[in-house]
């Protein structure tokens, strides 16, 4: 991901600033910022700082005396999306966002993907379960993008990632069943409800610690099942059998979107969605299908 801060108006007229995955930049008028615009006096030392998480861009205004506007409204934090407009100082910039940015020099085409856009939970339709009390605004947005679409919900939980999670799947009461796994990988499916109990500790001791997904999906228990433990055993080519642990946060988020339409289909079978935490918990990605390649939204949980 590469976001592209260009100029527009301002005493840098044309000047393009370039932000890629996983950086700050810090702009301001002084050398104490990364990247310094001594032309613009109406900036502070530091005014303000692009962070690129290599899923979204967000702005930060840094505590200028003149203030930071994003779309015409001065903003402290605000994540931003292409076409947006910044406004510091005397500049103001156009936001342009390249979510896999072409690979030059080295006779390689760019890899088309699906949209990545920037949503806000939906709100539980009229026959979702209701949502329960004791979660977070934060955590109500994530229980409304999972039960929003009056889907099944499920989640593939790995008991490597805390010692606990079986006790917690005996103790609450929810279908739940092992995927077959080499080498007894303690890895599990299990069905929950919106008002399900293991819900609150899954939420609340798993979000942001990786202990799997969430899948929505038509089908039984037993399908998903049936449909994603035919993925967990890997072979080498020496014929050793190895556990593929495509659960993995981690694995999800750089896997199914690169994936061409007819794995991404074999990948989802009967599941509509998968939401995975993004690299901050305050984001969860959703993953789906999409004509060329897998659709991807970022959700911010707010």
């Amino acid at each position: 991901m590469v976001v592209i801060l260009e100029a527009v108006s301002g005493p840098v007229l044309g000047r393009r600033i370039e932000v890629r995955g996983g950086s700050i930049v810090r702009i301001g008028r002084t050398g104490k910022s990364d990247y310094p615009i001594a032309e613009d006096g109406y900036l502070s030392g530091l005014h303000f700082a692009v962070e690129c998480d290599g899923m979204q861009c967000r702005i930060r205004d840094l505590g200028s005396s003149n203030g930071t506007f994003v779309n015409g409204s001065r903003v402290t934090e605000q994540v931003v999306q292409d076409g947006d407009s910044v406004v510091a100082g005397g500049s103001t910039f156009c936001i342009h966002v390249d979510v896999l940015p072409e690979i030059t020099g080295v006779g390689l085409k760019r890899v088309a993907t699906a949209p990545t856009p920037l949503a806000t939970a939906t709100k539980f339709t009229s026959d979702a379960p209701p949502q329960q009390t004791g979660y977070t605004p934060a955590e109500t947005a994530l229980l409304e993008a999972l039960y929003g679409h009056g889907e099944e919900v499920f989640a593939v939980v790995d008991a490597a990632r805390d010692s606990r999670i079986p006790t917690f799947l005996n103790a609450a009461g929810e279908p739940y069943t092992s995927l077959d796994t080499p080498g007894g990988v303690a890895a599990y499916v299990v069905a929950l409800t919106a008002q399900a109990r293991l819900m609150h500790v899954l939420i609340k001791d798993g979000w942001g610690r990786g202990w799997g997904f969430y899948g929505t999906s038509r089908a039984g228990l037993e399908t998903v099942r049936a449909h994603f433990t035919s993925f967990v055993s890997l072979q080498t080519s020496s014929g050793a059998a190895m556990t593929f642990r495509f659960w993995d946060p981690r694995v999800l988020r750089a896997m199914v979107p690169a994936m061409p339409l007819e794995e991404a289909d074999a990948f989802f079978g009967p599941c509509e969605r998968i939401i995975v935490e993004a690299e901050k918990p305050a984001m969860a990605l959703e993953l789906s299908r999409s004509p060329g390649r897998p659709r991807q939204q970022t959700i911010v949980l707010a």
